[in-house]
């Protein structure tokens, strides 16, 4: 992919990711691309295309990050809050535009679903090794469960952020809740 392929993708999942599908014109994408709208056809051949692509981005992202937690960290704790921050804070587009995708066309839906259950079984594939990696005392079950419902929660939170003295509120809100389920882990770790 060209840096220009790399720009048009980076600022269409932005626009989708503020404005939706629905608001999203490929007039506006051009005018912040810098193009005209005809140009955009050498790289795409609609917006429902584009969104594809945007949505095959945000689906893959997410999965890089997850499949790049280190199981064999000797500090799980730091290992997984680098991992939350990553997921969660460090890529508020993607948060936003899989937020968006409550909102999608009708004909995005099971490609959606397919990206939505590998992105589910790669994180608890991940969850399961960490598990087992590190003999956690606490069960598998209840220990996948706390991850995906702080992971979710925060993921809804996030995407609704608005200003940025909030930001900082929520930033600092979210490493005290983020460190209360580390330690709880932590405790069961050591049991």
């Amino acid at each position: 992919m060209n840096s220009t392929s790399e720009r048009l993708i980076n600022i269409s999942m932005q626009t989708f990711s503020d404005k939706g599908y629905h608001g999203t014109s490929l007039n506006s994408i051009a005018n912040d691309l810098g193009v005209k709208k005809a140009s955009l056809y050498n790289y795409i051949n609609s917006k429902d295309d584009l969104y594809g692509l945007c949505l095959e981005k945000c689906m893959n992202d997410g999965i890089n990050i997850i499949e790049n937690i280190d199981i064999r960290s000797q500090n799980l704790s730091e290992e997984l809050l680098s991992f939350f921050k990553m997921y969660i804070f460090e890529s508020a587009c993607l948060v936003k535009f899989y937020v968006q995708l409550s909102f999608a066309p009708s004909n995005f839906i099971k490609d959606i679903e397919q990206y939505n259950d590998k992105l589910s079984t790669t994180l608890t594939y991940k969850l399961d090794e960490i598990h087992a990696h590190h003999k956690l005392n606490i069960n598998k079950d209840e220990f996948v469960l706390l991850i995906r419902m702080f992971i979710n929660g925060w993921l809804y939170r996030r995407a609704f952020i608005q200003s940025e003295a909030t930001q900082k509120e929520v930033k600092n809100e979210f490493n005290i809740h983020a460190k209360l389920l580390l330690n709880t882990i932590r405790a069961k770790q050591s049991e």
